[in-house]
């Protein structure tokens, strides 16, 4: 089991894969309606990424709900709400809050994302999937979701199609230590391994910033 930190939040999944993100609360992103929190909510705002940044998710989740009071519809604010409740180990909470965002914004790849994730902790791999999958039809650029994605194809065995989505991911973003990294894993997996593919991968992945593992120092030594 592999600790695997996404967006916002954190989970942990029985992968043979790790995926490794993380950014603070969603304040915009450059979509429609929608696609900014509710408007008069600075101090509201603030207060929230500072208690999030903190840890305080009591506060924090007292922010989110008051701006949703100033607009029940708003998918940024129930997204954020979403990583709060997850944060606090209100799984059920959590799933809700984040299809709460997809509905009333069916753009925001980050909730669909969360969705994944979230359905990939309790072993719903194909729910989780075709959270991916509708993640990466939303905006096919997304990196994140191709890692993703390849996280849950790898579990079910279906390693080409891992290896072609961890490739997408890492055309689409070439400095995505975690995609490398996996990349790494799964060519040291594969029989027989390819070591010098998964050296490559694994040394980039080291330049970009990720930890050293010392499972994968050992198998590429042998």
């Amino acid at each position: 089991m592999i600790r695997l930190l996404l967006l916002f939040f954190s989970l942990v999944l029985p992968s043979a894969l790790l995926a490794q993100d993380f950014t603070p609360p969603l304040q915009r992103v450059p979509i429609g309606p929608g696609g900014t929190l509710p408007p008069d909510t600075m101090i509201l705002s603030k207060k929230a990424a500072e208690a999030f940044g903190k840890k305080d998710w009591g506060t924090a989740r007292s922010a989110y709900q008051e701006m949703l009071k100033l607009d029940p519809e708003n998918a940024l604010a129930w997204a954020n709400l979403g990583a709060v409740e997850q944060q606090s180990g209100h799984v059920r909470e959590a799933v809700e809050c984040f299809e709460k965002s997809v509905l009333y914004h069916s753009s925001l790849v980050q909730s669909w994302n969360a969705l994944g994730l979230l359905h990939s902790a309790k072993g719903d791999t194909y729910l989780a999937m075709s959270m991916f999958t509708r993640a990466i039809h939303e905006d096919p650029t997304d990196a994140h979701a191709h890692n993703y994605l390849a996280i849950t194809t790898r579990n079910l065995g279906w390693n080409s199609s891992a290896e072609s989505e961890l490739q997408r991911a890492i055309e689409l973003n070439p400095k995505y230590g975690i995609a490398h990294f996996n990349l790494a894993l799964l060519y040291v997996d594969q029989k027989p391994p390819s070591i010098e593919l998964a050296k490559r991968h694994y040394q980039k992945a080291l330049a970009l910033g990720v930890e050293k593992d010392e499972i994968v120092e050992r198998r590429l030594k042998e």
